[in-house]
């Protein structure tokens, strides 16, 4: 093979990996435009759900803020789990088990009114749909 040929080659090579990494860069920026958030605010504490806006909303990650907690914690995915979650009723039940940064508690949404039970505690505050 001739420089000439490698030259041409490497170009080549270099376009390809340029598109590439363009359609991958597209498709994150789609992955990425295609979330929302919820939050809970109440008492203190903070909870916001990262929805993902793909074919079927999901609840796709927790952070939770317990009160004077400004950095908060993103619960791991096999402590919680969503018992319903209905967006066009406005409806939504969410649970946690006790882990050891934070306790046990239960997050129900009903249109506009939330409750958070933890720590014996009934937190109730309005919830924004984003509607």
């Amino acid at each position: 093979m001739s420089g000439h040929d490698e030259a041409g080659s490497s170009v080549r090579w270099r376009r390809f990996a340029g598109s590439a990494l363009a359609l991958v860069l597209c498709g994150l920026l789609r992955i990425a435009s295609a979330t929302s958030s919820l939050s809970f605010d109440g008492g203190g504490f903070v909870i916001d759900l990262e929805i993902g806006d793909d074919a079927k909303p999901m609840v796709a990650a927790v952070h939770f803020h317990a009160p004077g907690d400004a950095q908060g914690v993103v619960l791991a995915r096999e402590t919680w789990r969503v018992v319903a979650f209905e967006p066009r009723r406005q409806r939504l039940v969410l649970q946690h088990d006790d882990a050891a940064a934070v306790p046990a508690f239960s997050l129900s949404v009903q249109r506009g009114d939330a409750v958070l039970v933890i720590d014996g505690r009934r937190v109730h505050a309005s919830f924004d749909w984003g509607a």
